[in-house]
């Protein structure tokens, strides 16, 4: 699935935080509707605008600004002795969903 397609991040929408395309419906909305208990299912039911495919491209944008914060953490602590290598790879990939 092609992510930064559906993803996108505006500066005058909500604040400039990732929403779905064409809505304002952020990222982190979606997440704290899962973290809450609601299942994909329910969320789908009560927003109808949103697809499963909205849900997943917002777990997998989660998942990769995680990596790349928890990354930038481990360089900032040593962990990691390439870690130039990897912020770069995790960075690029941040950068295509945001475009």
């Amino acid at each position: 699935m092609d992510y930064h397609k559906i993803i996108t991040i505006e500066p005058g929408k909500r604040s400039g935080k990732p929403c779905i395309q064409g809505m304002r419906i952020t990222v982190y909305d979606i997440l704290e509707y899962l973290a809450g208990g609601m299942t994909e299912a329910e969320i789908l039911e009560d927003f109808s605008e949103l697809t499963s495919e909205d849900i997943k491209a917002s777990l997998a944008f989660a998942e990769l600004r995680e990596k790349l914060d928890r990354g930038t953490q481990q360089i900032r602590d040593g962990k990691i002795i390439d870690g130039e290598l990897v912020f770069q790879q995790l960075q690029e990939k941040l950068n295509r969903i945001e475009e």
